[in-house]
């Protein structure tokens, strides 16, 4: 914790003012809460639910605030949507996009954005003018998302992180052949059966 502790300060001493962490990235959002909780206003904070349900992703998103140390986020994503089935199950009626969008109007999140390894499906989710930002891999071998993605995102004002900037020995492996979970992290019955 103290070494975390150090680094991220010594980032935000640099003029870094972007963290994005997620619950899945182990004990991250824990060290960044303790890094920057004196600086919180100073800024971007973000994070993920991987959740599929708007129960589940809720009590992600109060878990996350309280291992941030922070009151509010300035940006929800869903996390890992790489297939239609998912997509669908994240935007429609109880699933995790109407949790986020409930806290975006309730003032504890500012954007809502969603991450995936498979551009084509970010770009039919991006196409519903719900999301603020797409989180997609983006380096020197994993280059799919510039050629239909971010075009598409820039034509609609949709803001671009690149996740994996520097991780190109696996990153083209893992955005074919990643095989996403409906039921990732989920006790809900429906989404096991699914997944089946």
């Amino acid at each position: 914790m103290d070494e975390a502790e150090k680094v991220v300060q010594r980032a935000f001493e640099l003029g870094i003012n972007y963290f994005d962490t997620a619950k899945l990235d182990g004990d991250s959002e824990e060290k960044l809460g303790e890094a920057l909780k004196y600086v919180r206003d100073d800024c971007v904070l973000a994070t993920k639910t991987a959740s599929r349900t708007k129960s589940e992703s809720l009590d992600d998103f109060k878990a996350s605030l309280r291992r941030l140390q922070t009151d509010r986020l300035d940006l929800i994503q869903l996390h890992g949507i790489d297939d239609i089935k998912t997509l669908q199950k994240a935007i429609d009626l109880g699933g995790s996009l109407e949790m986020c969008k409930k806290a975006r109007s309730e003032g504890l999140v500012d954007f809502i954005g969603i991450t995936g390894h498979k551009p084509r499906v970010l770009m039919e989710a991006i196409k519903t003018n719900e999301f603020d930002t797409v989180l997609v891999p983006i380096n020197v071998i994993t280059r799919q998302a510039l050629d239909e993605l971010l075009p598409l995102a820039n034509d609609l004002d949709i803001g671009i992180i690149a996740m994996k900037p520097l991780m190109a020995k696996t990153s083209q492996l893992i955005t074919c052949l990643y095989q996403p979970s409906l039921s990732l992290l989920s006790d809900e019955l429906e989404l096991k059966k699914q997944q089946k």
